[in-house]
């Protein structure tokens, strides 16, 4: 009588008296084989497990966002990943920002230069802990 190893479903020979099963290794209980085939539930068939969360957000696009958000909108690739209070001061704060370089004739570059900079880095970090938070707890982390 052959045995069915309980991992992969394969039918053990009686003749190989081994412990172990002969096509994936794993332990091999010496049940006897069933007429029907082993209970494997399915996946839907809309599932698969490598693609995210509709909710994830992109790197690339909170990058691209805020990168085009540093010629008139800073703040938008966090308003994209739903930080709103953050992107709103970020917005606000890049306008001051824009109106001290007009009317310095261009010296406010050395205090916008860096905030532009600073803000590419925290929209990118903001979506890492974005994605992290919502895999770990199924929410985004600015929920209510």
């Amino acid at each position: 009588m052959s045995t069915i190893c309980l991992k992969c479903g394969k039918e053990n020979p009686e003749e190989s008296k081994s412990k172990f099963c002969v096509d994936c290794g794993s332990v091999v209980n010496g049940t006897p084989p069933n007429n029907h085939s082993p209970n494997y539930s399915t996946p839907s068939l809309n599932y698969n497990p490598n693609q995210r969360p509709m909710q994830w957000k992109s790197e690339g696009t909170t990058l691209i966002l805020t990168v085009l958000g540093i010629i008139g909108l800073v703040g938008i690739g966090h308003i994209y990943l739903g930080n709103i209070t953050r992107g709103i001061v970020l917005l606000i704060v890049g306008i001051v920002l824009a109106i001290i370089t007009l009317v310095t004739f261009g010296i406010g570059f050395i205090i916008l230069i860096p905030f532009a900079i600073w803000v590419i880095y925290d929209a990118r970090k903001q979506c890492k802990h974005y994605n992290d938070h919502l895999e770990q707890t199924g929410k985004h982390p600015w929920q209510d």
